[in-house]
């Protein structure tokens, strides 16, 4: 079922032309400033135990992991070689994070407590205590971003009787997420039994399907995921078109229904797909527009990839919002600056506005860096009453 080509520029250059670019060069630039300082630092304190300065050498190794990082971002290819590559430049971008500020701390105990301190090879013994703090938490920080927990929620809208929602959002399919983090998701998420499985947007990594290594495993792998009423998916900002016939493909032989600009109605709740993100919504229709097409007096439940989208929910009446794309953050301590830039009810978790219920999940892949410190993957297991 050789049904998607492996690899298209053009898909590329679409993605790179539509997501928001950051100073890359400046990035950059400072990226591997940093590392000619971790490495100076860490071959100063080898030195003065071996006698030897492996510094050069390690700021060289550095530098290149970090350049292979900045070129992985633009370029796809179908090689296991270069989706090694990802995960390890990935790690380093964490040991860059923590590393980097946890040496310069130690600079500034050594500038303090000099000529204080007359422990042999004290600044060095700091300096190595600091790598291997580095070391250890993005390597937690890696177990992390494989291993999701399931997160429980319960909303009651009136009724008598459960039903369960299994929201899986921002998977990231390509390059760092496969066939095994995907089995082992899919596998947690069957186990909860749900009624109907929910795919809330970046389902792709890089806005085209063709970045999947074998997108027909993929595809077969998807649809091992069960549910009475199906599995139903909204798109994100990372994914194609709706109209990409590649996607449309890979739906079909994921047993995916597509809900975008979109609604269905089941016995006890209408469901609502909305597309894209606020900032980039030239598909995304009016709510009130979709709701128009609703019947009354039935619950309404909103899949949006965007979380922005939650106060026009609540303005609408929804009952309940299924959103993600702020990952939480993924990683400390960009998690803080994330969590300041969305509106309250907007970043995280469960919340109530008016008498509209939401929850944003923190999403059961990672983008691009494989690290999740101060947050976890998750499955969103959500118990409704109806």
């Amino acid at each position: 079922m050789g049904f998607l080509k492996r690899y298209n520029s053009s898909r590329v250059d679409r993605y790179n032309r539509q997501k928001h670019h950051w100073p890359q060069g400046a990035i950059t630039v400072f990226a591997i400033a940093c590392c000619v300082y971790g490495s100076i630092r860490t071959g100063y304190a080898v030195e003065q135990f071996t006698g030897m300065n492996p510094g050069a050498e390690l700021a060289v190794i550095t530098i290149l992991v970090v350049l292979f990082q900045r070129f992985s971002t633009e370029a796809q290819f179908d090689s296991k070689l270069y989706r090694i590559g990802v995960r390890i430049s990935g790690i380093a971008v964490g040991l860059l994070l923590y590393g980097v500020p946890l040496l310069l701390l130690t600079d500034l105990a050594y500038f303090l407590l000099r000529g204080t301190v007359t422990a042999p090879h004290f600044r060095a013994w700091m300096i190595l205590i600091a790598d291997a703090v580095t070391l250890a938490v993005t390597l937690v920080g890696t177990v992390n971003a494989f291993r999701p927990v399931t997160v429980r929620y319960t909303v009651d809208l009136g009724g008598s009787g459960t039903y369960r929602i299994v929201q899986l959002s921002d998977l990231h399919i390509g390059a760092v997420v496969g066939e095994t983090v995907l089995n082992n998701i899919i596998r947690r998420t069957n186990s909860l039994r749900p009624d109907m499985v929910v795919l809330t947007g970046d389902m792709f990594n890089h806005g085209y399907v063709e970045e999947c290594r074998d997108e027909t495993l993929i595809a077969r792998t998807v649809s091992g995921l069960m549910a009475k009423d199906g599995i139903w998916s909204v798109l994100g900002n990372h994914d194609p078109a709706a109209d990409d016939p590649h996607l449309q493909a890979f739906y079909r032989a994921a047993r995916i229904r597509p809900l975008d600009n979109g609604c269905r109605e089941f016995e006890d709740f209408t469901l609502v797909g909305r597309t894209g993100t606020v900032s980039e919504g030239a598909d995304r229709r009016p709510l009130k527009d979709l709701l128009a097409f609703t019947s009354s007096g039935k619950p309404v439940i909103v899949l949006d990839h965007d979380p922005m989208g939650i106060p026009e929910a609540a303005e609408c009446g929804v009952d309940l919002v299924l959103a993600g794309h702020t990952h939480r953050g993924q990683f400390f301590p960009y998690n803080l600056f994330v969590k300041h830039s969305f509106p309250k009810g907007c970043f995280y978790g469960m919340h109530r506005t008016g008498d509209t219920v939401s929850i944003v999940s923190a999403g059961a892949g990672v983008f691009q860096v494989p690290l999740r410190v101060g947050t976890r993957s998750e499955i969103v297991c959500v118990d409704v009453k109806l």
